[in-house]
């Protein structure tokens, strides 16, 4: 069952459970991945990392909204959707197995350009890496050489 399925199956759940909060999340998402959908092509139904990549993008507008609303209330609420979309998103990766991946490749190039080595390091650990933190551990990792 692909992400999209497993969205639309929770919100029946929810639905029968008279989970609002829930709903209201998950018929976000579904609205984001159609809007998605219709953006590339109306006739075909978006990918399993196009989804993922939508619910990625709308938890990011959800940390971004927790930082601009200054009452705590308001915070409590927005911590409770992302909750709900991060059981959809991938484990994230630690900061050891980040630095094992970024001394991998470093040890398979030569090329110390920034943006090379980032491309490679998420190539090689996937969606389930911190661009952030693999960032940090880059820059670290060349100022120290």
């Amino acid at each position: 069952m692909g992400t999209r399925e497993k969205l639309s199956e929770d919100l029946k759940t929810a639905m029968k459970a008279r989970d609002q909060k829930t709903m209201s999340v998950l018929r976000m998402i579904l609205s984001e991945v159609k809007y998605a959908q219709s953006a590339v092509n109306i006739h075909e139904e978006l990918d399993e990392a196009g989804v993922m990549k939508v619910v990625a993008s709308y938890q990011k507008k959800l940390l971004k909204a927790v930082d601009e609303f200054p009452d705590a209330e308001k915070k409590a609420e927005i911590h409770k959707e992302i909750e709900v979309v991060e059981r959809y998103l991938p484990k994230k990766i630690g900061p050891e197995e980040t630095a094992r991946a970024i001394e991998a490749v470093f040890a398979s190039t030569t090329d110390r350009t920034f943006g090379v080595l980032m491309k490679q390091v998420l190539a090689q650990l996937g969606g389930g890496a911190d661009g952030k933190m693999v960032s940090e551990l880059i820059k670290k990792r060349i100022e120290a050489k």
